[in-house]
C-alpha cells in the first residue's frame, strides 16, 4: 500500500486567490509552489492553467520537487442540452490528468445563483434535476475512465448537489457504474451531514478526499442570518485548517478502508489562521499528528 503521508497533498487555492478570481500567472504559481514545498508538502491538487500544457505544468511542479495530485472538473450537469459539451470537457480534463500521471480527478456540479444566495439548506430541491445530473456525471465518469482516470463525485455547498438527499440519490443512481466518491469533509458538514457516516457508508467508492475543517459557530451564524456563500467563506471564514475546527477528522480517516490508497487533499479556501503559508503548515502539522498518519511514519 502506498504510504499515506506520500498521498497528502494541498489545494493551492488560498495562495492563488486574488479578489474574486485566481492569479494563475507563472510568477504567482512559482511563488505559491515554493511556499507549499517549504511547508513540507510533496504534492499539489493539480489543474493545468489556461495557456499551459500538461507537460509544462508538470515541469513547473517538478521544479519545486512537487508531484501532481487529483484536480477538479466542474460542469453544468443539470443542463441536458449541454451534456455532450460537458462530458467532452470532462474527457479533456481526464486526458490532461492522465498526462500528468494522475489516475483520479474530482468531478462536481457547478455552483448556482440560488444556492450561492442561500447556501447549505438545499433550496429548490428537485428529484428530476438529480436524475439528470446523475446520468450526466456517470457519462462523464465513463469518458474519464476511457482515458485511464477515475472520476469522483465532489458534493459542493452552493451547487445542486449540496445536501444529503442529493448526494445519496446521485450515488444510488450511479451504483455499479464508473462514478466514484470524492467527498469534502467541510462541505458535507456545513450542509448538515455527518462526514464520518457518509464516508463509512460509501467507503468502497471513495477514491480521494478533501480534508477541511469547519468553524461550527460561524456556520450556525451564517445559516441563522441567511448569509450568502461568498460572505460565509470570505467574511465569516467558516472553513478552518484541519484540526482547527470542530470536525472529527480522525473519525473520517478511520472510516476509510484499511487498504485505502487514494489521495488526501488539504483545502482551506482562505486561511483561518495567519497567511496561506501559516495555514498550509498548520494543516499539515495537525494531520500528521493524528494516529492515522503518525502510524504511517513508523
Amino acid at each position: 500500500m502506498t504510504r499515506r503521508r506520500e498521498r497528502l497533498a494541498i489545494n493551492p487555492l488560498s495562495f492563488l486567490l486574488e479578489g474574486s478570481g485566481l492569479d494563475l500567472s507563472p510568477e504567482r504559481l512559482h511563488a505559491s509552489f515554493a511556499d507549499i514545498a517549504r511547508a513540507g508538502y510533496t504534492a499539489v491538487h493539480a489543474d493545468v492553467p489556461p495557456g499551459m500544457t500538461a507537460r509544462e505544468y508538470g515541469e513547473l511542479l517538478a521544479s519545486h520537487d512537487l508531484r501532481p495530485a487529483p484536480g477538479y472538473y466542474g460542469g453544468f450537469f443539470d443542463q441536458r442540452d449541454a451534456r455532450d459539451d460537458t462530458v467532452e470537457g470532462a474527457r479533456r480534463h481526464a486526458a490532461a490528468t492522465a498526462e500528468l500521471g494522475v489516475d483520479t480527478m474530482f468531478i462536481a456540479q457547478h455552483m448556482c445563483e440560488a444556492r450561492r444566495a442561500r447556501p447549505a439548506i438545499g433550496v429548490e430541491l428537485s428529484g428530476e434535476r438529480i436524475a439528470i445530473m446523475a446520468d450526466g456525471l456517470e457519462l462523464a465518469a465513463q469518458a474519464a475512465r476511457a482515458e485511464g482516470v477515475t472520476a469522483a463525485l465532489h458534493p459542493h455547498v452552493g451547487s445542486w448537489i449540496e445536501i444529503e438527499a442529493e448526494v445519496r440519490a446521485v450515488l444510488a443512481r450511479t451504483q455499479g457504474g464508473a462514478l466514484m466518491f470524492g467527498p469534502d469533509t467541510g462541505h458535507l458538514a456545513f450542509a448538515g451531514m455527518d462526514p464520518v457516516q457518509l464516508v463509512a457508508d460509501y467507503r468502497d467508492r471513495v477514491a480521494a478526499i478533501h480534508l477541511k475543517d469547519l468553524d461550527t459557530a460561524a456556520a450556525a451564524r451564517v445559516l441563522t442570518e441567511g448569509t450568502n456563500y461568498f460572505d460565509a467563506t470570505r467574511t465569516d471564514r467558516i472553513w478552518a485548517e484541519p484540526g482547527a475546527g470542530a470536525l472529527d477528522l480522525a473519525g473520517v480517516l478511520d472510516a476509510l478502508p484499511e487498504d485505502f490508497d487514494g489521495w488526501y487533499v488539504v483545502e482551506v479556501d482562505l486561511p483561518k489562521h495567519g497567511t496561506p503559508f501559516d495555514s498550509a503548515l498548520l494543516s499539515r502539522q495537525n494531520l500528521l499528528a493524528l494516529p492515522y498518519f503518525a502510524e504511517d511514519a513508523r
